[in-house]
């Protein structure tokens, strides 16, 4: 008999798809204005409409994600690393990059409490708490450069904020391949997007 145990609860499954389809649209909306001679998706007009809609999206499920983990208690032990995580990196990177292709089962475990490896843990964090926050503030920036220009002349002018942010752009799709990729690597194909629309694994 199979045992089941939520993983993800509701609410963190709600605020990922919106992050992620928010995600999608701003990488096809970005790639539309930076691009807007090669690509047809959007008129320009919508592709920023769209991309400001969608980039306030993220900022808020950003948010209410941190907020859900933190009235839990959850927060640091979920997504903060310890030393001894990043001294674990190389364990699961070798697991990652060689292991699993000799059919080793997976170093570590899920809990609802504890649902991140080591090499999990220090991505999330560097993306969520200090790449994301930076996307958000450079687009916010960009949005409203009037308000911001004092902020924008201190980082160096609009060219170097407009470029930290593209720089950011490609980061989060190279991770977006990743994430999908690594996605598929459960005890199954769908092990792990089962998980993110159900809530548990078996």
């Amino acid at each position: 008999m199979q045992e089941r145990e939520i993983l993800h609860p509701l609410w963190v499954r709600v605020c990922h798809w919106v992050h992620a389809v928010c995600i999608v649209l701003l990488i096809l909306t970005g790639f539309q204005m930076r691009f807007s001679d090669a690509l047809g998706m959007f008129a320009f007009g919508k592709a920023v409409r769209v991309h400001n809609f969608s980039g306030f999206l993220v900022l808020f499920t950003l948010l209410a994600l941190g907020g859900y983990y933190g009235l839990k208690g959850l927060f640091t032990r979920v997504y903060v690393p310890t030393r001894e995580d990043i001294n674990k990196i190389p364990l699961y990177a070798n697991y990652y990059f060689v292991r699993y292709f000799f059919g080793d089962p997976h170093p570590f475990t899920p809990k609802p409490d504890d649902k991140f490896n080591s090499l999990q843990k220090v991505t999330y964090f560097m993306l969520m708490f200090i790449l994301l926050p930076l996307q958000i503030l450079t687009g916010l920036f960009l949005w409203d450069p009037r308000t911001f220009s004092s902020a924008i002349s201190a980082l160096g002018g609009i060219k170097v904020v407009d470029g930290i942010h593209l720089i950011l752009a490609y980061s989060f799709f190279a991770f977006v391949i990743a994430h999908i990729y690594l996605a598929t690597l459960g005890h199954t194909f769908i092990a792990h997007f089962k998980a993110m629309i159900l809530g548990y694994e078996d």
